[in-house]
């Protein structure tokens, strides 16, 4: 039986991601795993019941070496809900980089979506 399922998230600098995540939308660090130089090479966040887990790109290139690429080109959105849609639009729009306004959905849920700052986009409903 499948219980969780948590997305490990290639990112450039887990550091730097975690701040992002941090001092935009609020997420707290749950572990980290030091690296080389003093940088981390893998962290778990998490904000209520949401956790994501970060990796540099070399360390998860070199467990999976079929993720080799040049440069990270994200090929997937993160979907996160939330009780207050337009609460949320309106304190993150000028916090970070938005990937798409709020509007109504095809299927009538009100959404919006930011990038974080490895350009993976995160989209927030209700």
């Amino acid at each position: 039986m499948y219980q969780t399922i948590t997305t490990n998230v290639m990112v450039n600098n887990v550091k730097e991601t975690i701040d992002f995540y941090h001092d935009v939308l609020g997420f707290e660090v749950i572990l980290t795993v030091p690296g080389t130089n003093e940088e981390f090479q893998f962290a778990i966040i998490q904000k209520d019941s949401i956790s994501l887990m970060l990796q540099s790109k070399k360390t998860l290139i070199e467990e999976y070496e079929s993720l080799a690429t040049d440069t990270i080109k994200p090929s997937f959105t993160l979907y996160i809900t939330v009780d207050d849609v337009e609460k949320q639009y309106e304190e993150l729009r000028n916090k970070a980089a938005l990937a798409k306004e709020l509007h109504k959905t095809f299927y009538g849920k009100p959404e919006f979506a930011i990038f974080d700052n490895n350009g993976n986009i995160l989209t927030i409903s209700c």
